[in-house]
């Protein structure tokens, strides 16, 4: 586990009703210096989140908080009880209603519809979840200050049972997107329930999702080819310069290495990819790095988006950026465009981006499945053919059915 020293700790009292949690809470402490831990409850909970502001931070970006110090924690736990009881906590405790502090928020449902409606091509899928926040302070990610991790982690992976087997048409189940577990470990076990637990499911998949290089603790578990491992990748300025604390580009192709050796199926994603000063030059060079050392199944890719221009400018040193590319920010922040969904660059300014790398992965690979994440449906017309995958018709890194054996997934040569 990552060593952390955060300026505060909180601990909900359930987290003490569990013999496994609180041993699972002095595993991780051990890691942890911290002068401040506090045991709360909901409503001294909620005093919390009032009196460090958490919620006055919505909407920003994590470049904008300039944190200065690692993510305050709170240890908690998930609650099994119906919607209704959720509700009434909800009404009780408002301030607690987000970011899961009531213990709730295990799985989600990504709706396709909703998300096409922002201009983007997705799929439906559910992905499951046992922390809100990261370790990492990456400027362009959504997450605060703060890190709301959930220890009853064995009675999660029970209630998980429920869903794998209500919903059976889904495959690959992702995990984590809210935050970057693997950098807890061993010390949470996520990853070792996680993977034995669908090491034994026939046709499901995990799907864990990660920046990390803290993989040691997965070469050693009976997978049975039942998890995937995907990274997060940049090029090297991006990942020194806007992904703070996060492993340089060079020690996640190694982790995926590892990863790989060890029988694991290995992807990426390019994501997102930030036009800065000679973006083709560091960005052919990670590839020709990655291919050196790993074989993924898949590569996805997407361009900075998420914010407006104005945002970007506050969440990114946009001296960084490539001049066409911080012209195109300063124009639009100047005239107040904001993004309608995901997209925020134009669509030419994105081509050029994708086009650039689709050729430098098929020629160091020409037969690795490469494909586009959120995009618009003009995208997906103007690069089907050079994708091989169509808007209705396609593999990507957390598809619900965009596990081993999928038609779009060959072997790269």
């Amino acid at each position: 586990m990552i060593k952390m020293n955060p300026p505060k700790v909180y601990v909900h009292k359930r987290v003490y009703e569990s013999e496994l949690a609180q041993k699972r809470l002095d595993r991780m402490m051990e890691n942890i210096e911290t002068d401040d831990l506090q045991s709360v409850d909901d409503a001294s909970l909620e005093e919390a989140v009032k009196a460090n502001g958490w919620l006055q931070l919505a909407g920003k970006r994590t470049g904008e908080i300039k944190r200065k110090s690692d993510p305050i924690i709170i240890f908690n736990t998930f609650r099994f009880i119906p919607d209704e009881e959720f509700k009434g906590l909800a009404q009780k405790y408002p301030t607690l209603s987000g970011y899961n502090f009531l213990g709730n928020g295990c799985w989600t449902f990504r709706d396709a519809t909703g998300l096409n409606n922002l201009n983007g091509v997705c799929k439906s899928a559910y992905e499951i979840h046992s922390a809100w926040g990261c370790y990492h302070a990456c400027d362009y990610c959504h997450v605060r200050d703060f890190l709301n991790i959930m220890l009853n982690l064995e009675e999660f992976v029970e209630h998980l049972d429920e869903l794998v087997k209500r919903e059976n048409r889904q495959q690959l189940y992702k995990y984590d997107n809210q935050t970057d577990t693997i950098c807890f470990e061993p010390e949470y076990g996520a990853s070792e329930l996680l993977v034995n637990y669908f090491a034994n499911q026939n046709g499901k998949y995990l799907m864990l999702y990660t920046k990390s290089d803290n993989v040691d603790h997965l070469l050693h578990l009976t997978h049975n080819g039942h998890t995937i491992i995907n990274w997060t990748m940049s090029c090297e300025t991006v990942a020194k310069e806007i992904e703070k604390h996060t492993p340089t580009m060079e020690e996640r192709i190694q982790a995926a290495e590892k990863c790989q050796q060890a029988g694991y199926t290995v992807r990426f994603r390019f994501s997102p990819i930030t036009p800065i000063k000679n973006w083709q030059v560091e960005n052919r060079e990670m590839i020709e790095k990655l291919f050196a050392r790993v074989k993924p199944d898949l590569i996805t890719m997407d361009v900075l988006g998420w914010m407006s221009a104005k945002q970007i400018k506050n969440a990114l040193d946009i001296s960084l950026f490539d001049h066409e590319y911080r012209e195109l920010v300063e124009k639009m922040a100047q005239e107040g465009i904001v993004n309608h969904g995901k997209q925020i660059f134009p669509h030419d300014a994105r081509l050029k981006i994708y086009r650039f790398f689709i050729a430098e992965i098929r020629r160091v690979s020409e037969k690795t499945p490469v494909a586009i994440c959120m995009e618009t449906e003009d995208m997906w017309e103007e690069l089907s053919d050079e994708l091989g995958m169509q808007k209705n018709n396609y593999a990507c890194c957390c598809g619900p059915k965009s596990v081993p054996g999928h038609p779009m997934l060959i072997s790269c040569s």
